[in-house]
């Protein structure tokens, strides 16, 4: 990601600038000569959309950075380092800590400032017991109707996912959620999408994590399985492979527990 850049207003133009009035009079324009063609009005180009806060970028910086394991759980984000690093102010900063903390990525224990939020195996367990529920339905919902949007999407996500573990094969995980985010669109139910959103982040980090650990040598091929039985239309069996790639994540992390 690169740090948003401000806005600078463009110089007047020299045609401006003498259309202008002087000190001296108007100065009015020359007349065109009878038989030169009328020259065309110059169609502007839209206007660049705004760029983000710096709060709302940092953010974005801060939730990469811990779901792909750069942030360790358990680890202290230092204000200083951030402003250090990016110059900025302490407000986007404290702005940014605090959207990570609302995601449920992160915690603010007393006096201890910001911290990658840790949790325990069991606290693990739980949140993929939950994880799989909604993973499970939201594979029925998406194999039982498969839309050409989905199929269209299914085969860049193959070579997303593909080079997501070359990354991770030269010790860069880049499992950003990109699977969750193709599935929940193409089971089209928002309110489950907005659970997963507010709850299930933190999940990632563990997934990448039990990535890093196996190299991703069985759940690989459980991921394309995944997406070719949604594409076509098996319900059944993409239920059951969620469940497989599931357990397999656990295994991966080398906790042990009933899903």
């Amino acid at each position: 990601m690169t740090e948003p850049g401000r806005r600078t207003r463009p110089a007047a133009s020299a045609r401006g600038r003498a259309a202008a009035p002087g000190a001296g009079g108007t100065v009015r324009p020359e007349p065109a000569a009878r038989n030169e063609p009328a020259v065309r009005a110059v169609q502007r180009p839209p206007a660049e959309p705004p760029p983000p806060s710096r709060s709302l970028w940092l953010a974005e910086v801060l939730r990469e950075r811990i779901i792909t394991g750069v942030y360790a759980p358990g680890e202290r984000i230092r204000e200083a380092q951030l402003r250090e690093e990016f110059g900025f102010s302490n407000g986007p900063i404290r702005e940014a800590l605090q959207a990570v903390v609302a995601d449920g990525l992160a915690e603010r224990p007393p006096f201890q400032g910001v911290r990658v939020k840790r949790l325990s195996e069991r606290e693990i367990i739980e949140l993929f017991q939950v994880r799989l529920a909604l993973l499970e339905y939201a594979v029925e919902l998406a194999a039982r109707s498969p839309t050409p949007q989905t199929i269209a999407g299914a085969a860049a996500l193959k070579r997303n996912i593909d080079a997501a573990f070359t990354k991770l094969d030269e010790g860069h995980p880049a499992f950003g959620g990109k699977l969750s985010q193709w599935l929940l669109a193409a089971a089209g139910n928002r309110v489950m999408q907005e659970i997963w959103d507010r709850t299930l982040q933190q999940t990632l980090i563990y997934v990448n994590a039990a990535f890093a650990r196996s190299r991703g040598r069985k759940s690989r091929a459980l991921l394309i399985a995944l997406i070719d039985r949604i594409c076509e239309g098996d319900v059944a069996a993409a239920r059951a492979t969620a469940r497989a790639l599931t357990v397999q994540t656990l295994a991966d992390l080398g906790i042990s527990g009933t899903l």
